[in-house]
């Protein structure tokens, strides 16, 4: 009985060990990019009038096509927020609301400058680039300069410029696409935004349907309008 004792214990933490092994992660493939993301979110956003947070979802097609979903604390739906391009559309499913206009016409106020930088943040600089080590500088199409920081392992570690910073850590390995898990940035105006990837999806279908605000039955009005959430 008591070696029977010692065996079950011992198959209980060899099961136990076996479970915690990680799982092999497929190389990572120089030039493999994220093309498509679907992924939930956690967000946190700091600005000098104050803070603000929440969860949710992102969307992201390759090159300029958002959607990001946040979520109240009893799971419905707070905001919706598209972009395509320079054009944005912020829904506001409770209120029955819809602002449209472009990235120009976002309130100066209540943490939403922030989304201004996110094709900075997804384009330009490749996230793996194991042959380029170091500090690397980049001319962007509107003529700045944006200097690039490569990890010894060639992955990318933050890139500057004056639109502002970004920092991006915790990177993972999905079927050869570099992705970070955590990707913090911020501008020169003080804003500052943390967002957290959880289960992310990549490089999967997705279709326009996803990516495009659904204005029947709400009062649309301009961006301009939104003086804050």
């Amino acid at each position: 009985m008591r070696r029977l004792a010692l065996f079950l214990i011992l198959a209980v933490a060899l099961a136990a060990g076996c479970a915690t092994v990680p799982q092999p992660q497929v190389p990572l493939e120089p030039g493999a990019r994220v093309e498509t993301l679907a992924a939930t979110v956690s967000l946190s956003v700091k600005t000098p009038d104050g803070s603000t947070g929440g969860n949710g979802y992102l969307l992201y097609r390759r090159p300029d096509r958002f959607h990001m979903v946040m979520l109240t604390p009893f799971g419905t739906t707070a905001l919706e927020f598209f972009a395509a391009g320079e054009r944005i559309t912020i829904l506001l499913p409770s209120k029955g609301q819809a602002y449209v206009g472009t990235f120009a016409d976002l309130p100066a106020k209540g943490g939403l400058q922030g989304w201004r930088m996110m094709q900075w943040v997804v384009e330009g600089s490749p996230l793996y680039r194991p042959e380029a080590a170091g500090r690397t500088e980049e001319q962007s199409d509107d003529g700045g300069v944006t200097l690039a920081t490569y990890g010894p392992d060639g992955l990318l570690e933050r890139k500057r410029s004056a639109r502002g910073e970004v920092i991006y850590r915790n990177y993972r390995s999905l079927e050869g696409v570099p992705f970070p898990a955590l990707v913090e940035f911020s501008d020169s105006h003080g804003v500052r935004v943390k967002i957290t990837f959880d289960e992310p999806e990549v490089n999967a279908p997705l279709d326009d349907a996803a990516l495009t605000p659904t204005l029947e039955g709400v009062t649309v009005m301009p961006l301009a309008n939104l003086k804050g959430l």
